[in-house]
């Protein structure tokens, strides 16, 4: 190799050397031939000579270089063998080490640690990529494993850096655990709570509610600050939260066991925020998410996560109904005002409407009609639930009904929008009249969820109501003159009472029984309310045969399912639902059917179980009794996901 890499670096200036001598020789062999000829003689000896010589200098020095190079490069190897703190191996395919040095060799000095650790499975991923990285954990460290090539003759080796992370995966552990999560704690209904008390007794009870949330505090390592009588913002570190989080919230069940002298337990909502943020923006976090547990009726945690993610715990109380009117007053004053600064009202319910809805919006729009304002209601199809309601009002020709097209027209930059019986674009009518509209009110008595809109002007949401009708009565009561009604309107206000009270049965408190009282003051009777409620032998048909398919598994969960589509589908399953939990021994059923691209669940309870949170985990909503989602797998396939949700929650 020397010889040749010397031939080819001394050649090119020997030649050149031989150029100029053989010119010289021919020079003067012009001037005496016999002198030229001696003289080209001599320069070809000199220069075979030169060049021999010159070779070999060349050829001794590039050895000397190399041995050099070679024993520096040694050295270094050597060094970074011997000295390194990275543990460094060159493996095969296989799995099999080649070559290791000490720091490897001491680490894995137990041979089985070894082959558990490199084999042919955690060496392959290095093989197919160069640019393979892994980080694992063993004996107890932490490292980052990184490769590089190193192929010899042929053989695939590759040679692994082990870099040991362990203390700074401990500091990144440490940083992530003492990070701060902020937390509003509200107590529920707290004035309610101590005017049902005895004046002597209020202190008391006063003092144990501070004193259970204090001694939460302290068990976490909080730092407790009271806002305000019923209000605390608290800030924790995060290694607490995940305790938390497996527990459910223990100190919402501690709160009920507080004796008080009203006829609802004492109860809390929770607001905590998470995440890499600023302790301004975990505050901010925090209240929005006490606002969604007060929202969702109270008597339970919402956490947050500063990039969005929302998980909710506890809510086993059903929210307590509100004896003081004052809310309605104040909204009814806040409504009436809205629609006096607006130009036109625009009126929209949820999909595929039921009785509530339709009876809500006929309340809604009588509001309008009566202020002088034009209002129109956003229904392009009504669906087998309220078609018989429905034709009836297009029979009257009072009032205005547009579809999708048609509500965008109407909606200008001064129009309001009134979104009655829920709050989620998501299952609105027409999702896109929501992202147009300027001005919104939402009037509904679903609990809050996640996706709520936003930046409503208006939010009257109040879950312990037995239905938006409900809500919508009282709003009228309230509104003066502007609040008079026909006798239709009221029958259908009723009727959407009647349909989620199941006929005053369910869910029905003071406050439902005199909103009904006010609307049969107003000329609705029950037996013309019970004609919107028929239904056709066809649709019985289909109920029936739902039925038929129904399945009581574990605890008394009824289950059932239908392979036929059928546009009312909401509709169809929601009232198998109710029928199933008619049954004897049954706590709760789900119902799931194809309604034209998507399937439909409906979910009831008797009270013992949660649905709401069911639902939710399933993108849906609704109250602890009554719940419903729309997933895009089929029937049988929504049902085994309910199964599946029912099993991790331990139901079944």
């Amino acid at each position: 190799m020397n010889k040749k890499l010397a031939k080819e670096l001394s050649q090119p200036f020997m030649i050149i050397g031989l150029i100029v001598m053989l010119v010289m020789g021919a020079v003067i062999m012009w001037f005496n031939m016999y002198v030229g000829l001696a003289a080209l003689f001599v320069a070809a000896a000199v220069y075979f000579f030169h060049l021999r010589y010159t070779q070999n200098f060349v050829e001794r020095t590039l050895e000397k270089n190399e041995k050099t190079v070679i024993k520096e490069h040694e050295g270094y190897v050597e060094a970074f063998s011997n000295g390194a703190p990275l543990l460094v191996c060159v493996v095969s395919r296989n799995g099999d080490v080649i070559w290791s040095n000490p720091s490897f060799e001491t680490f894995f000095e137990d041979q089985n640690l070894l082959h558990t650790t490199i084999n042919t499975g955690s060496v392959k991923p290095f093989f197919d990529s160069a640019d393979t990285q892994i980080e694992a954990t063993i004996s107890g460290r932490c490292f980052k494993v990184t490769g590089a090539d190193a192929d010899f003759r042929g053989h695939e080796r590759r040679m692994l850096f082990f870099a040991d992370t362990t203390e700074l995966e401990d500091t990144k552990a440490y940083m992530a655990d003492t990070r701060p999560c902020a937390a509003y704690i509200n107590v529920d209904n707290y004035d309610d709570m101590l005017e049902a008390s005895p004046v002597e007794e209020q202190s008391s009870i006063a003092a144990a509610i501070d004193k259970t949330v204090h001694n939460w505090a302290i068990g976490l390592d909080a730092v407790l600050l009271r806002a305000r009588m019923d209000r605390y913002l608290m800030v924790f570190e995060h290694k607490y939260l995940e305790p938390l989080r497996t527990m459910r919230f223990p100190i919402l069940n501690a709160m009920h066991d507080i004796e008080t002298n009203a006829d609802f337990p004492a109860s809390l909502s929770i607001g905590v925020c998470e995440g890499d943020g600023t302790l301004e923006e975990l505050q901010e976090g925090a209240s929005a998410a006490l606002d969604l547990a007060l929202g969702r009726g109270g008597d339970q945690a919402v956490v947050r996560n500063l990039e969005g993610d929302t998980e909710y715990y506890g809510g086993a109380l059903p929210a307590v109904e509100k004896r003081n009117k004052g809310k309605s007053r104040v909204m009814a004053h806040i409504l009436s005002q809205l629609i006096e600064g607006s130009d036109n009202v625009v009126i929209m319910g949820h999909t595929r409407p039921d009785l509530d809805c339709f009876g809500a919006a006929l309340g809604i729009y009588a509001l309008v009609s009566n202020s002088g304002k034009q209002a129109a209601i956003v229904l392009e199809d009504p669906g087998e639930g309220v078609d018989l309601i429905y034709n009836a009002a297009r029979n009257l020709d009072k009032y205005t009904f547009v579809g999708h097209a048609q509500a965008l027209e109407l909606l200008g930059d001064n129009s309001l929008l009134v979104m009655v019986d829920h709050h989620r674009p998501a299952i609105s009518e027409f999702p896109g009249l929501i992202q147009s509209a300027k001005k919104i009110a939402v009037i509904d008595h679903h609990r809050k969820a996640g996706d709520a809109v936003e930046n409503a002007l208006l939010a009257y949401m109040e879950t312990y109501a037995s239905s938006t009708s409900e809500l919508v009565s009282e709003l009228l009561q309230y509104s003066g003159d502007r609040g008079e009604i026909t006798r239709f309107e009221a029958e259908a206000l009723l009727s959407g009472i009647a349909l989620d009270t199941k006929s005053f049965t369910v869910n029905a408190g003071v406050r439902t029984f005199e909103a009904a009282s006010w609307l049969r003051r107003s000329g609705a009777d029950m037996a013309n309310v019970k004609e919107y409620f028929k239904i056709g032998l066809d649709f019985y048909q289909k109920k029936a045969r739902i039925v038929s398919s129904v399945e009581v598994l574990n605890h008394g969960i009824a289950v059932a399912y239908t392979r036929e589509s059928d546009p009312s589908m909401q509709v169809l399953v929601s009232q198998v639902a109710d029928e199933l939990l008619e049954m004897r021994d049954v706590e709760a059923a789900f119902v799931a059917g194809r309604g034209g691209a998507r399937t439909m669940i409906s979910a009831r309870s008797a009270g013992k179980i949660n649905v709401q949170t069911i639902m939710e985990r399933l993108g849906g909503g609704g109250h602890q009794t009554v719940a419903a989602a729309q997933t895009d797998v089929g029937p049988e396939e929504a049902i085994a996901l309910v199964v599946a949700i029912l099993r991790d929650e331990k139901l079944l």
